[in-house]
């Protein structure tokens, strides 16, 4: 009857990926139920890209985003183009991409569980990767940083199957995912360097691979992100803006790798120190108050979960595996980090994924040292997963301004109004991104109209483009042809003639109009 066991575990973990899978993929457009400023930028720069041929910035094909001034990542905007290009510029198309990496991750880690031989092991791995709480609610929303983990993985993957199946090119194949990581996110400047070097000098010495094949996959990763490498030496010396044929490399309004890490501070053993203490305080308590990136109570990987994650952590520096020894050299270059980037949950995101591993591990050897654990935990996980999801459901994300509801009907009735000028409250960051997704605007229109509050093109600094003003006069004018669009509680402060003035809530705005 052996067929028949090996059958049932060949159905449980088909159930197990099914899971996974339906987790990130069902409901993603009502949850979060809004569009965050960051999905919606990188959704409109594709859409630009593809009907113009440029950013918002006016820039060509850039290798990173100005953006805000401070600049996004372009990986993500490049892997969304296709779904845009077949499902238009809608919030599935912006979504769907992350929720598919997420997927392919899920069956990342089972292929690379799989390889340990060890079934125990890869069921347990790939039934807490399916339900963690991160995991889950990164690849529900289309922040664009949140690629860079699931990339590491990938290339991880290929480092790990190199090493066991003895064929260097899998090993450059790696490499080459590696390379796309520096244009997943700014944490990678600093993180790929420390962990490629690490590795492939304790792989040299453990003669686990030659010195040639070492510098041949650095050279890789080296080539393929030398455009961002340029693009830092530019911002890092003020330098001009580079286009090389259609392909812009460009000079930032402010370098935002400088100001999330140490480099922005007067004082670096000060912020050293700072850096450090907020980053143990979001890994120990698995929250950074933001309920788009964690629930309370629930944290990154479930906050009972710590010790566990440090019993795998031990186990993992101990038992000397090709696995152990690349998530291990990742887990503590990510922890470097934790001392030069002022964190929050998606700026400290590299860290996650080795934690998770390490979980899976802390679970085996616990269930498999006292056999009567595996029933405890397996009820505390089920419960504590099935509590998440009821409470993910319904938590209201609006609490976090970037998930405003009702943004995009509101800026669809907006357009129905016959007025020359439409006045929006700056109740949430960067209202005018939402009307250049939503209305899918002419890019070449808005960078010829556009104004910013100053030479600086950073956050709140979009005064206005076309006919629409992004602030609220201090009363209403009888005698301007003008719209208002303001929050509920924002009417309040006006004094409003019935007589002379519509109202029409949406849900949470209400938009003024003259009758």
């Amino acid at each position: 009857m052996k067929w028949l066991k090996v059958n049932t575990i060949r159905i449980l973990i088909c159930v197990i990926l099914l899971i996974g899978f339906l987790l990130r993929l069902i409901g993603i457009t009502d949850y979060p139920n809004g569009l965050n400023c960051d999905e919606a930028s990188i959704g409109y720069e594709a859409y630009s890209l593809l009907n113009y041929g440029i950013d918002r910035n006016g820039n060509s094909w850039p290798v990173f985003l100005e953006a805000w001034g401070s600049g996004q990542n372009a990986l993500y905007m490049y892997i969304i183009m296709p779904f845009i290009k077949i499902l238009g510029l809608t919030k599935l198309a912006v979504r769907l991409p992350m929720a598919i990496i997420g997927c392919i991750s899920l069956v990342v880690i089972y292929k690379l569980l799989k390889k340990t031989k060890n079934q125990k092991l890869t069921i347990i791995g790939i039934a807490f990767f399916a339900i963690c709480p991160w995991h889950i609610m990164k690849s529900r929303y289309g922040l664009e940083s949140n690629v860079f983990p699931d990339l590491c993985l990938w290339g991880a993957y290929f480092y790990i199957i190199s090493l066991e199946n003895k064929k260097i090119s899998q090993m450059y194949l790696g490499s080459v995912l590696f390379g796309l990581c520096a244009y997943a996110y700014g944490t990678s400047y600093y993180f790929l360097p420390v962990f490629l070097i690490v590795l492939f000098s304790i792989l040299v010495i453990k003669k686990k691979i030659q010195i040639k094949q070492a510098l041949i996959s650095l050279g890789i990763v080296a080539i393929i992100s030398s455009p961002i490498i340029l693009m830092i030496i530019i911002n890092s010396f003020n330098l001009e803006q580079i286009d090389i044929w259609k392909i812009t490399i460009p000079r930032l309004a402010s370098n935002r790798y400088e100001t999330l890490t140490l480099l922005s501070s007067d004082n670096v053993i000060v912020q050293l120190i700072d850096n450090f203490i907020e980053s143990m305080k979001i890994l120990i308590l698995q929250n950074d108050g933001y309920n788009a990136n964690t629930l309370k109570n629930y944290g990154i990987i479930y906050v009972f979960s710590l010790p566990i994650t440090i019993i795998g952590l031990i186990k993992c520096i101990r038992k000397k595996e090709n696995i152990n020894l690349v998530f291990n050299v990742w887990f503590i270059s990510a922890f470097m980090l934790t001392f030069i980037c002022k964190p929050n949950i998606n700026r400290m995101n590299i860290i996650y994924i080795p934690l998770i591993y390490y979980t899976a591990i802390g679970i085996y050897e616990i269930v498999t040292t006292v056999k009567w654990t595996q029933y405890v935990l397996a009820l505390i996980y089920i419960c504590s997963f099935i509590s998440f999801q009821i409470k993910y459901y319904q938590t209201d994300f609006t609490e976090t301004y970037t998930f405003y509801d009702g943004i995009e009907n509101m800026i669809k009735y907006t357009d129905t109004l016959n007025v020359e000028k439409i006045y929006f409250q700056y109740a949430f960051k960067e209202p005018y991104i939402y009307i250049l997704f939503y209305n899918k605007a002419d890019t070449n229109e808005f960078v010829k109209t556009v104004k910013y509050e100053s030479e600086y093109k950073g956050f709140d600094s979009v005064i206005s483009f076309k006919n629409y003003i992004f602030s609220l006069p201090k009363s209403l004018n009888e005698k301007e042809d003008a719209a208002y669009v303001m929050l509920k509680n924002k009417e309040n402060e006006y004094n409003i003639d019935e007589q002379k003035w519509n109202k029409t809530y949406i849900d949470d705005f209400v938009v003024i109009d003259k009758k």
